[in-house]
């Protein structure tokens, strides 16, 4: 009969050198067994450490192993020793796990053969962008490799949007931006909403589905509701464009909370313009950015440029052209 392949582990209890009871006998596999350990540690708000989960494991289990049997464990079973992701905590916030299920919800409802997704998004490169790894000679005594210029040169922002049969024809726009920081300060509302107007729509099917995120640029409101910081005669005029009819004995705090029975949600200027253009916007849920395929595609031009880059801003944009 072959072995079972599962581990059981007996524990027993001893007083005064006799056996009392056996303990309940677990099946479960090593992994499970490790995985559980190690996310006990954050539960309890404690750093696991190597020695840490060894005499965990060897306290509950009978864990002989050594450490670096131990890491290999981790590391078969999944775990890796790095950087905490701290996206994947906000990811899981509840507004941001509700927006997630509402946009694959809103997916699974356009995906049919006759409908198109377009996805749009930006993204920059350097003049002086390159590899940042490459075959160099130890041996010699002399520097090898790809010597780049120093600094990052003058910068390049491109804005383009894609569907699943590739770049949409006639959308894209790439415009050299000032180096002073993020690039994003360099993308504002006029020059996305112009970019729309004219080359995004003219250029995609009818009643096609427009993918973007929340960036600022893609976001301003056609109308702003009131805040905690308004004055009270900003905040009652508002009212009374709404229709109400505000008493004068009311104070700013309850002006303000009446206001926001009247506020029927956000409404943004490019998701009317794209509704009256016959589209429809579906925006991504914040920290999401890898729903959006064009991501995929950035890495690629990138990875296409830094190899074939010449440093010189003349060629940097017939680079970024080719296929």
């Amino acid at each position: 009969m072959a072995m079972d392949h599962r581990v059981y582990t007996w524990r027993f209890e001893f007083k005064l050198g006799g056996l009392l009871a056996p303990a309940r006998r677990t099946t479960r596999l090593p992994g499970d067994v490790v995985r559980s350990s190690v996310l006990s540690f954050y539960e309890r708000k404690e750093v696991p450490t190597l020695q840490k989960i060894q005499e965990e494991l060897k306290e509950n289990i009978s864990f002989n192993g050594c450490i670096e049997s131990l890491r290999k464990i981790l590391k078969r079973i999944g775990f890796t020793y790095g950087k905490v992701d701290g996206r994947k905590f906000l990811m899981e916030r509840n507004d941001i796990a509700n927006a997630r299920t509402q946009f694959l919800r809103e997916r699974r409802r356009h995906k049919h053969p006759a409908k198109k997704i377009v996805y749009l998004d930006e993204t920059w490169v350097n003049q002086n962008y390159t590899v940042g790894i490459c075959w160099t000679d130890t041996a010699s005594q002399q520097a090898t490799g790809i010597q780049a210029p120093t600094g990052k040169g003058n910068r390049l922002i491109i804005l383009h949007a894609g569907t699943k049969d590739g770049f949409v024809e006639n959308a894209e726009l790439v415009f050299q931006a000032k180096n002073d920081g993020d690039y994003q300060h360099q993308m504002n509302s006029a020059v996305f909403e112009e970019w729309f107007k004219n080359q995004l729509l003219p250029n995609i099917a009818p009643n096609s589905v427009i993918v973007m995120d929340n960036a600022p640029y893609y976001s301003v409101k056609i109308e702003k509701p009131p805040t905690s910081s308004w004055r009270k005669a900003d905040i009652k005029d508002w009212l009374v464009n709404k229709g109400a009819q505000p008493s004068d004995e009311l104070l700013k705090r309850e002006l303000y909370a009446m206001s926001k029975t009247y506020f029927t949600g956000n409404k943004y200027r490019i998701d009317t313009i794209a509704e009256e253009a016959g589209h429809e916007v579906v925006r991504l849920p914040a920290y999401h950015c890898f729903y959006n395929p064009i991501e995929l595609i950035w890495g690629q031009v990138k990875s296409y440029v830094a190899q074939r880059n010449t440093f010189k801003l003349a060629e940097l944009k017939p680079l970024l052209k080719r296929p």
